[in-house]
């Protein structure tokens, strides 16, 4: 770990001190700033203030009261007795002797004055600049009437007039008459008389209130964003150590984190509360006493602890995540520890008791101790989640192994014999068998991957010799057919030796094709042929063939039967090799097929696709699969008398398979059926 500033301890003892210090600082920043944050941005003087502004809303709100009473005696409703007293004491709190606050409520249609503080001249001393004026209008929908009477019997009540009259009749047990009554709107006008006589609450307001200094605003923020990077500058601090390579602990780091956090939030809450209230108590109730100081002395060092505390914590909490020790070192994580190793010592005792014990007794037994184990359980209650859960656990960690079997298996048969299935969160007692299942699927998923690398050894090693043999016997079969050509063309007389060199030129000349076939044939089982696909007339290619085949088959005694579609078919192929495949189907019809038979060629789209079937009757009974027909050096003569290499219908299915098209062989009984099968384009 690299060593810079933020080893030394010096430098973590100052931002300690100065985050602290800042901390304390913003602290009683914001208690100011929340005092008179409403003179900071207030323009004016004292009348824009919030206190001044509540105590205005105060008056008003009762003033509504008073009017609210009014306008119910205005409609002819008596007010009850505490009504009326209350009534009375509202004007009184509001005549000249006792409150500044001035009023006049006018009726609005004729301007005559209904209620005032002291007639017209109410609002004489009220700055024009500080009145307020508003209109409202009451329309009673409800009138409350005090003599009532309700008709159990009959359900409905009965309203009277202060003087016995009937008023009303209504169904049900009713309080309130719903009538509309006259809609009154008053005129109101209102403000505080400048000259400040009456002893309340608006005078107090003007000689003492203060308007804050919005710098401990600024200065207030400032202390914030300090000891937030004063914070974060001892977090990562937190854990260095000079001369140590890597994070370390120290003693307070080493104690359970869940012990540590509970004691250090509960000390941080209470040095918190007390500083608070200390200096709250001292704010409201000893200010400018020399208590006073005393307290906010004694409240700076509270909150000084308080956020010592909570930087401890914090960079505690930092190096134990560093450290990643801080589930570990946890009473719950511990407990957890516990739990665990009881159960890894009962997976032992399983192990060794019934680890010898089939599959079959050992589920027998796990089930019989699930069942005492719940019946114990339930009898303390408590225990039963603990329990179901392991269980559960137990049951879903073997479930997900068995998926991962399942997913290695499916690859292995999939085609992808290296596949190795990951053993290492089988448990040795849950998924024992599974363990050794997986391990069992891993040896043999690598002797298959053995067993395909060597016979791709082999086929490889196959092609080379193959191809170097035909490429070493090609030389001297060319010296043989060019001499074979020579004694041809001299004039030879004697009648035996013309029939030698007639043998030697038709064997040179099979053994040439032989050798050609062979090198095509292991090009294209390894794929090594250069394909040049292109659009390209199937019922034009056949038909070409067949008349370059016609003279053969007549040689051979064979009736071609073609069947070919009307309009062309188009197949995305190769032209050269698509014609090597029909000339060996072709071919092999003229060596094998019996003579005096029929050769059908069927040639039709279905599907999407191009089939192209030739079927004849073979010569000798084939007594051979169709599958093993195409194999190399396969004949269906077995005695070898013509002269196929047998080769023919193995490169006919390597060049079909190469282009992207399907080829397959049928044989009931002596009648043999090649299949070719291509997509079709348009």
């Amino acid at each position: 770990m690299k060593q810079d500033f933020r080893s030394y301890a010096l430098v973590k003892a100052a931002a300690l001190l100065l985050t602290v210090a800042c901390a304390v600082g913003a602290t009683f920043g914001c208690l100011y700033c929340g005092l008179y944050w409403d003179s900071f941005f207030e323009g004016g003087d004292y009348t824009y203030s919030l206190a001044w502004n509540q105590a205005m809303n105060a008056r008003y709100s009762h003033l509504m009261e008073i009017l609210d009473d009014y306008d119910s005696k205005r409609r002819g409703q008596a007010l009850g007795y505490l009504e009326e007293q209350y009534y009375q004491e509202w004007l009184d709190t509001f005549s000249p002797a006792k409150t500044n606050f001035r009023y006049i409520i006018r009726d609005n249609a004729t301007g005559e004055i209904l209620l005032s503080s002291s007639g017209e001249d109410s609002l004489e001393h009220v700055p024009y600049e500080n009145l307020y004026r508003n209109v409202r209008t009451m329309t009673p929908s409800r009138i409350y009437y005090n003599y009532r009477e309700y008709n159990e019997e009959q359900n409905f009540t009965i309203f009277f007039s202060d003087n016995g009259t009937v008023l009303a009749q209504v169904p049900g047990n009713e309080t309130y008459l719903y009538q509309d009554g006259e809609t009154f709107q008053y005129a109101l006008e209102y403000g505080i008389d400048e000259r400040y006589a009456a002893p309340d609450e608006f005078r107090e307001l003007k000689n003492t209130l203060v308007k804050g200094d919005i710098r401990f605003l600024y200065w207030t923020a400032a202390l914030i964003l300090t000891a937030l990077a004063g914070t974060v500058l001892l977090l990562c601090c937190a854990g260095r150590r000079r001369g140590a390579e890597s994070f370390t602990l120290n003693w307070t780091d080493k104690i359970p984190y869940g012990l540590y956090l509970l004691a250090v939030g509960w000390g941080a809450v209470l040095c918190f509360a007390l500083g608070g209230n200390l200096v709250g108590e001292g704010y409201l109730f000893h200010y400018g006493d020399p208590s006073f100081y005393a307290m906010v002395m004694l409240g700076v060092v509270s909150l000084t602890g308080g956020f010592a505390l909570t930087e401890a914590g914090l960079m505690s909490t930092a190096t134990r995540i560093k450290t990643h020790t801080l589930l570990r070192n946890t009473v719950t994580w511990r407990c957890l520890c516990w739990i665990g190793r009881g159960f890894r010592g009962l997976g032992r005792w399983w192990g060794t008791t019934f680890g010898n014990w089939n599959l079959t007794q050992r589920v027998i037994v796990g089930f019989l101790l699930y069942l005492i184990g719940t019946l114990l359980t339930s009898l303390t209650v408590v225990l039963i989640p603990f329990y179901q859960g392991a269980v559960l656990f137990g049951l879903c960690k073997w479930s997900e192994q068995w998926r991962n079997i399942r997913a290695g298996t499916q690859a292995i048969v999939g085609g992808s014999p290296e596949t190795v299935i990951d053993t290492s969160g089988m448990d040795r007692y849950i998924c024992r068998d599974l363990k050794e299942h997986a391990g069992q699927l891993n040896d043999l998923g690598s002797a298959i991957n053995t067993a395909v690398d060597e016979r791709l050894r082999s086929e490889r090693m196959k092609a080379e010799l193959i191809t170097n043999v035909s490429h070493d016997l090609k030389t001297p079969l060319t010296s043989i057919i060019n001499y074979v050509d020579l004694l041809k063309k001299e004039d030879i007389q004697e009648e035996k030796a013309r029939e030698y060199i007639e043998v030697l030129d038709r064997k040179s000349q099979r053994l040439k094709k032989l050798t050609e076939d062979l090198v095509e044939a292991s090009k294209a089982s390894t794929g090594a042929l250069t394909v040049n696909k292109e659009r390209l007339g199937v019922v034009q290619l056949v038909t070409q063939a067949l008349g370059e085949y016609s003279e053969k088959f007549t040689a051979a005694q064979l009736t071609v039967i073609p069947t070919l579609t009307e309009e062309e078919v188009y197949v995305w192929a190769d032209g050269r090799h698509f014609w090597r495949i029909l000339d060996n189907l072709m071919g092999n019809c003229v060596k094998y097929a019996m003579p005096g038979t029929r050769v059908y060629l069927d040639l039709k789209q279905w599907d999407g696709n191009m089939i192209l079937s030739l079927k004849n009757v073979s010569a000798s009974q084939l007594n051979v699969p169709a599958e093993q027909l195409m194999e190399r050096f396969v004949r269906g003569d077995e005695s070898r008398t013509t002269e196929g290499s047998g080769l023919g219908l193995s490169i006919a299915r390597s060049l079909t398979e190469l282009q992207g098209g399907l080829f397959r062989l049928e044989v009931d009984g002596d009648l043999f059926k090649a299949v070719v099968s291509f997509p079709v384009i348009k």
